[in-house]
């Protein structure tokens, strides 16, 4: 094979490999993206989610989030159970399933029942048979409401409301509502503050709040709940609302990832956003209500094995991720100088192995089978030429100084067969004109 053609062939690989290790840093330096399914917008965890989102992309983590919007979440849940999310805001009553898995607990939210003062409504029993307005996305509130009406054995009539606090105000002044029920993250006190003095102007009704007596029993039969209070002056006003602690239940709401997602991604998910929890207070304040999700066996969500590492400091160090390479980088590095010495070889250039020494074998079988002198005095025309490319490659250094002896000793050889088949060659007329005379 003609040598051109050999430098052509090795430069296509070497271009390949190039173009093979450029695609796989950009593969390996692209950030991880992973999806998160989180509703309604407007609400208090979209706008959470998105700030977190916003700080990783910020701060140029090697991790960002895609944010899909849904109504709540109900269709949070669902997104992730299809596989169209690998993460969802849900709360600690939706649905159970297989693939979910906590990552920590975004905020955990009293429940809060409201009815007009008059008539006195004592407890949740006494909205038995009456309208009961729901406040909330779509379906979030489902859980709650059939465990309520079970316990306390009211049975009654459930409306929808968006959060407007004129459609409020006009259910409450229309009797279209005898109570109205929602849960809200404690943070957003002054803002849901202002909108209930806006539905007491409205409506011009005042307002009490409705207890859950029996939080603790609630809590210990259906473990997506537990015992609370709503804390006086939470809602501000003046007076401020409620003016003392109201005994009720509180209900969580999670960030869960499926349990398929590489538990890497969310320790480094789970560290980010405890680590910047406080930078996204500053912007939504329901994030200093962030903690830890449990590990415990009974938690009610299993908790994902990325986030436990975290929680449990036991997060892989670079030489336990990466410890493997230790050994096999080695063997890749011998196996990468094989390579580099067989393409040299390839190319008829290699420091070890002079153009005299992979011809050896052509070399003698050439002398082997010359037929006349001439023909002997051309291969050493040859062996000289070759002789001289060898010395000026001692001259510049490129030949080993173990392989000088190997050299030396092949050309000692070369010499005694072109000597040999001289004579040969020589005595191959005496013997012919010997056997004739005989």
């Amino acid at each position: 094979m003609r040598k051109t053609l050999r430098w052509v062939i090795v430069g296509c690989g070497l271009f390949f490999i190039l173009g093979a290790a450029v695609a796989t840093w950009h593969y390996l330096s692209k950030p991880t993206v992973v999806t998160v399914a989180v509703g309604p917008e407007g609400f208090e965890d979209a706008a959470l989610i998105a700030a977190f989102a916003r700080s990783l992309t910020s701060d140029k983590a090697g991790l960002r989030l895609s944010i899909v919007a849904t109504s709540g979440p109900v269709e949070a849940l669902e997104r992730l159970r299809s596989g169209a999310a690998q993460l969802a805001v849900m709360r600690s009553d939706g649905a159970a399933s297989e693939r979910v898995r906590a990552v920590a607990i975004l905020h955990s939210d009293p429940v809060v029942v409201v009815a007009p003062d008059r008539p006195k409504i004592e407890n949740f029993g006494g909205l038995k048979g009456k309208v009961l307005g729901v406040i909330g996305p779509p379906g979030a509130n489902d859980a709650l409401l059939a465990t309520l009406r079970r316990h306390y054995g009211a049975a009654g009539e459930t409306r929808a409301f968006p959060v407007s606090a004129r459609e409020i105000a006009m259910a409450l002044s229309e009797r279209k509502v005898d109570a109205l029920l929602f849960a809200v993250p404690v943070s957003r006190g002054a803002t849901v503050g202002e909108s209930w003095a806006a539905v007491r102007t409205v409506s011009r009704r005042k307002l009490a709040f409705v207890g859950l007596d029996d939080a603790e029993t609630i809590a210990a039969a259906s473990p997506a709940y537990e015992a609370g209070e709503i804390p006086a002056g939470l809602f501000g006003g003046s007076p401020a609302l409620p003016a003392e602690a109201v005994t009720t239940v509180q209900v969580a709401t999670y960030l869960v990832a499926d349990r398929n997602v590489p538990n890497d991604t969310i320790t480094r998910l789970t560290r980010g956003l405890f680590e910047q929890r406080q930078r996204l207070a500053a912007d939504v304040p329901a994030a200093n209500l962030i903690k830890a999700a449990s590990t415990d066996k009974d938690a009610v969500f299993p908790v994902h094995a990325g986030a436990k590492a975290y929680y449990d400091g036991e997060e892989t160090t670079l030489m336990e991720r990466y410890g493997d390479w230790m050994w096999y980088g080695p063997m890749l590095i011998g196996a990468l100088g094989s390579a580099l010495v067989a393409v040299r070889r390839f190319l008829g250039e290699d420091g070890q192995g002079p153009p005299l020494l992979p011809s050896l074998g052509e070399v003698m079988a050439a002398i082997d089978s010359a037929q006349s002198i001439s023909e002997l005095q051309n291969i050493r025309m040859r062996i000289d030429a070759t002789v001289a490319r060898l010395a000026a490659m001692g001259t510049r250094g490129d030949i080993e100084q173990g392989n000088t002896a190997v050299i030396a000793l092949a050309l000692n050889y070369i010499n005694h067969k072109m000597a040999e088949r001289r004579n040969e060659l020589l005595s191959e007329p005496h013997e012919r004109a010997r056997s004739a005379a005989e």
